[in-house]
């Protein structure tokens, strides 16, 4: 405010004009932040996967300005309780690893499964993305182009984005034989921002859910993932596939539900 300004002002009008504009930018705040309610059809299978009182109450959801507070590409060790699926009642220790690379540019892998692992690239505009999943049991590798999301920059909630991606399986003692392609249509949707509770604490959370629909192989594929982001935390509840091959290449259904049990510092 300039000096000129405040001089004609009267000290009632200051004060005034001071609040008015608080109000403004307090409007302005809260309009950016919206309270989603968990559709009926995403609480009926994350209550299946995850079990009850995990996700609880929404809370105000504002845009992803950065997502690598929500994903830190930092090297962790997690530990997460399997609560549905082919490994319910175990626990597995996963976590986040840079991956060596002579040039300078950075990557890192996302452990989701003691065999599965998803590679993650972040963009210069600082999206999170996912474009290859390596399955170390079955010894193949699924690269997707595009590569799928992960955490993507300026998303709001409520905001759905879809496309159509092709999808390789390549044999990881031979990269140069293809076993299988195909194509998916893809849709990738912040649900919003939820109280999670976990045996590794309380959290908000943002929810992103991935739904893929196709042909890959021999198999008719349909499947939908869920990541819950705790900000500085990562992934603190997920409902993903545990075999990769089972389920792109002959569609038996290895999705389970986890959640984060507790957070290690890298070894």
């Amino acid at each position: 405010m300039s000096s000129q300004l405040h001089k004609h002002l009267k000290p009632g009008a200051l004060i005034h004009l001071i609040f008015s504009l608080l109000l403004l930018l307090t409007r302005s705040a809260k309009a950016q932040a919206v309270v989603l309610q968990l559709p009926a059809g995403d609480q009926q299978t994350i209550l299946a996967q995850l079990g009850p009182g995990v996700v609880g109450s929404p809370l105000p959801s504002k845009p992803i300005d950065n997502p690598s507070i929500y994903f830190p590409l930092q090297d962790a060790v997690s530990i997460y309780q399997v609560i549905a699926g082919p490994n319910a009642g175990k626990t597995q220790t996963l976590g986040v690893a840079k991956v060596r690379r002579p040039s300078p540019k950075s990557a890192w892998r996302f452990q989701m499964s003691p065999t599965l692992a998803g590679f993650i690239h972040q963009t210069p505009s600082g999206d999170l993305m996912m474009p290859a999943i390596s399955d170390t049991g079955e010894g193949v590798v699924v690269i997707t182009t595009p590569a799928n999301p992960f955490v993507l920059k300026s998303m709001k909630a409520g905001e759905s984005r879809s496309y159509v991606q092709k999808v390789v399986v390549n044999e990881l003692d031979d990269p140069s034989d293809q076993e299988y392609s195909g194509s998916l249509h893809a849709s990738y949707t912040y649900l919003g921002t939820y109280q999670v509770t976990v045996p590794a604490g309380v959290y908000g959370a943002v929810l992103f859910r991935l739904k893929c629909d196709g042909k890959v192989g021999p198999a008719a594929t349909h499947d939908t993932a869920y990541y819950f982001f705790a900000p500085g935390k990562g992934v603190v509840a997920m409902i993903s596939q545990e075999n990769a091959t089972a389920f792109w290449l002959i569609h038996i259904d290895t999705r389970s539900g986890k959640v984060l049990k507790k957070l290690l510092a890298a070894q």
